[in-house]
């Protein structure tokens, strides 16, 4: 058999052209469909609000378990040094204030934006890169404080406008 036989003739073969074409089509495809399907950003946010929820209720309870050991949590409230700081608590957890909850987390300014809620005894956090107040955003959490002895905090997750 001849070698011109297995040859491609470049009627058959795609133009340099055409294949640039081609190329800038799926391009333009991916850029804007694939950010539809793909939203890193708030899975992110609701990925740290988890760990912020685990860590609000980490701090809460081992407030609680210390505050048993020092016999306060029937008491409305209270003071405790936990880490060399004084910390308010409210029937054994920490009080929904910068004085309370805001000493035991510690978290950084730079990632979360907090605020006392419209609510007495809670505290707002919301992820530093909404730069819209927690409740106009619809993403956040609060920590609302102790009711009685045997009420823990309640740890609420808004995630609607996230």
């Amino acid at each position: 058999m001849p070698d011109s036989a297995n040859r491609r003739t470049p009627e058959s073969a795609f133009t340099l052209i055409e294949l640039i074409v081609v190329i800038a089509i799926l391009g333009i495809l991916s850029a804007t469909v694939l950010p539809r399907f793909v939203n890193l950003r708030r899975e992110a946010i609701l990925s740290t609000m988890d760990g912020i929820y685990g860590a609000l209720n980490s701090a809460a309870m081992l407030t609680h378990a210390k505050a048993s050991i020092a016999g306060v949590t029937s008491q409305a409230t209270a003071t405790l040094v936990i880490n060399d700081e004084t910390v308010d608590l409210v029937y054994g957890y920490p009080a929904g204030t910068a004085t309370g909850i805001v000493r035991m987390m510690n978290t950084p300014a730079d990632d979360w934006n907090q605020r006392a809620s419209s609510f007495a005894g809670a505290w707002i956090y919301w992820h530093g890169v909404i730069k819209k107040d927690a409740y106009d955003a619809g993403c956040f959490l609060r920590y609302r404080q102790s009711t009685g002895t045997s009420q823990p905090p309640v740890i609420d997750i808004e995630r609607t406008g996230c």
